[in-house]
């Protein structure tokens, strides 16, 4: 192919709303095999990542981001050594976030061989707008924020503890997923961890005390979560504000609306002791009530039929012989006042 000099690949915004190359002669040994960066965002492919990246053993940034891919997150894109810079957000991944990728080389510790991103210069210097900054000009790879960026997905499960050996990573965006479970304790150990965003998610528990050691970080979201207790204070956190915080009504302490974590008061028990009434009865008591009554009448006027026409008939009769005589009187005035006034004229 002719391409065995390309370092930098950037084709973002193109080939709208078609299936992802899946052809693996793109990666064999006369293809992309000294390629460092490859950027295919925007384009809103479709389909899975293609198994060839997995030859693409210089590689050092990818950007899949603003796409359709669907599928889950290969575990396999952690055995490229040298990639440090990975942004699959904004696409269609479901399932759990790989083990695999918490051991990527580039990113776990100093001392894995030969994995040291090169100070050199990009042929080609690049835009990139990482989450919560402006656009950014990078001509040099090592200017690159070692991150993972897996926003704006449908991934689940658990966050893994091992998440804890990317000790050289400085951005870890899990925002507006379905993570569940609690934050691993083990994020302590990213030392040099400067963004930290697992907004939108359905994360459980407290906050772990630990991460306040994490002295680099500018950036902290765990908005809109079910995480619950005392926020964290000192170091970085004493400058995160609400909005760090906010959609997590169980947290509790500075900087929240909630600044003690005192357990709400029972609501009081009503006088008596008894079970709770707000002087109102359940729907299903008023309906066996009315039911009850008109059972009791019905069973009452069947067993005493006869009695019971026979005083609805003295009943019926008196009421005859009342109406008569009011009649009768009514006329009687009448008569009086009629004579009455011929007596006038």
């Amino acid at each position: 192919m002719g391409c065995k000099s390309l370092t930098t690949l950037v084709l973002s915004k193109n080939f709208l709303l078609e299936p992802v190359p899946d052809d693996e002669n793109l990666a064999e040994l006369d293809g992309f095999l000294n390629l460092k960066v490859l950027a295919l965002g925007g384009c809103q492919f479709t389909g899975q990542v293609p198994s060839w990246l997995a030859k693409l053993k210089s590689l050092q940034a990818l950007d899949l981001s603003y796409n359709l891919i669907t599928g889950s997150v290969p575990g396999w894109l952690g055995s490229l050594p040298n990639l440090f810079y990975m942004d699959l957000s904004n696409n269609l991944f479901e399932g759990g976030f790989p083990t695999e990728l918490c051991g990527m080389p580039a990113l776990t510790s100093e001392e894995t061989g030969d994995h040291k991103v090169q100070e050199s210069l990009l042929e080609l210097p690049l835009f990139v707008k990482p989450t919560n900054a402006t656009n950014q000009l990078y001509k040099e790879l090592s200017q690159f924020r070692r991150a993972i960026y897996v926003g704006n997905n449908l991934l689940d499960g658990t966050i893994p503890i091992q998440i804890g050996q990317l000790r050289r990573l400085h951005v870890l965006d899990f925002r507006h997923n379905n993570f569940t479970g609690s934050i691993p304790d083990q994020i302590s150990n990213l030392a040099n961890l400067e963004i930290l965003d697992f907004s939108y998610n359905h994360l459980s528990g407290a906050i772990p005390a630990s991460l306040r050691s994490l002295n680099f970080m500018s950036f902290f979201s765990v908005a809109y979560n079910d995480l619950q207790g005392l926020v964290p204070s000192g170091g970085q956190f004493d400058t995160f504000t609400i909005s760090s915080f906010e959609g997590n009504p169980g947290l509790c302490g500075p900087p929240t609306m909630r600044l003690t974590c005192t357990p709400q008061p029972p609501p009081p028990q009503p006088v008596g002791g008894g079970s709770s009434f707000n002087g109102k009865l359940p729907t299903g008591i008023i309906t066996a009530i009315g039911y009850g009554i008109g059972f009791g009448i019905g069973f009452w006027i069947e067993i005493n039929k006869k009695k019971f026409l026979c005083n609805l008939k003295c009943i019926f009769k008196t009421c005859r012989s009342l109406i008569n005589q009011m009649t009768k009187r009514i006329q009687k005035i009448c008569t009086v006042d009629q004579q009455n006034n011929d007596s006038v004229n």
